[in-house]
C-alpha cells in the first residue's frame, strides 16, 4: 500500500468520525416532533424524553425537599425571631396603647404605663418560648401541603424545546467542538490502524 492510499484511508476514517459526531449531536434534538419513517416513529432524544425527565426530576426534587431537615431548623431558628422582634414589639405597643382602649375600654382605664410595660414584657417572653414551636409546626404544615414535584415537572414540560436547543448549543459549543475533534481523532487513529493492517497483510 502506498503512502497516498494510507493518507486517503486515514482521512476517510477521520471524516467518518467527524460526521458521526455531528449526527449524534443533531439527533439530541432533531426531529423536534415525531416523524414516521418506514412505519417507525422517530424523534430527537431530548424531545422524546422531556416528559419522562420532567416527572423523574419532579419526584427527585420532592423527595429531597421532604428529606431536607434544615428547612425546619432554619424557619424555627430563634435568630429569626430576633430579626422580627422590632416589628412584633411595634405591633404590641400599638395594640396596648391604641387598640386596647377601643377593644377593652374598661380594662384600659386601670392599666398604667408600668402595667402595660409588664404586660408587654410577659408577652414577649412568652413569644420567645412559643415562636420556635409555632414555626416548627408551620414548617411541617408547609412541607405536607407544598408539593414541589408537580410544580417542577410542569415548569420543565412548559420549556420550549427550540429555546432549550438554542441555549444548549450556545453554552455547550466549546465542549461539542472538542467532542467532534475527539471523534475525528479516533477515526483517524482507526484509519491508521486499518492502513497498517492492510499494508502488512499485502506484504
Amino acid at each position: 500500500m502506498s503512502t497516498g492510499q494510507a493518507i486517503v484511508i486515514i482521512c476517510m476514517f477521520s471524516l467518518t468520525g467527524w460526521l458521526i459526531s455531528m449526527l449524534a449531536i443533531k439527533f439530541l434534538f432533531w426531529p423536534l416532533k415525531p416523524v414516521k419513517i418506514l412505519g417507525f416513529s422517530f424523534q430527537g432524544i431530548i424531545p422524546s424524553k422531556q416528559q419522562t425527565a420532567a416527572e423523574n426530576i419532579g419526584r427527585l426534587v420532592e423527595a429531597e425537599f421532604n428529606a431536607y431537615k434544615g428547612f425546619d431548623e432554619k424557619i424555627a431558628d430563634p435568630a429569626l425571631l430576633q430579626k422580627l422582634r422590632p416589628d412584633i414589639e411595634g405591633h404590641v405597643d400599638h395594640f396596648l396603647k391604641e387598640k386596647l382602649k377601643t377593644v377593652f375600654p374598661l380594662i384600659s382605664q386601670f392599666m398604667g404605663e408600668k402595667t402595660l410595660s409588664q404586660f408587654k414584657s410577659a408577652f414577649m417572653e412568652e413569644m420567645d418560648h412559643l415562636f420556635p414551636i409555632l414555626m416548627h409546626n408551620y414548617a411541617s404544615s408547609i412541607k405536607e401541603q407544598l408539593k414541589p414535584g408537580p410544580i417542577v415537572s410542569e415548569k420543565i414540560m412548559a420549556l420550549s424545546i427550540d429555546q432549550l436547543r438554542r441555549s444548549f448549543f450556545h453554552h455547550a459549543a466549546p465542549g461539542l467542538r472538542r467532542f467532534k475533534i475527539a471523534c475525528a481523532f479516533l477515526g483517524a487513529l482507526g484509519g491508521g490502524i486499518t492502513a497498517c493492517i492492510l499494508h502488512f497483510t499485502q506484504i
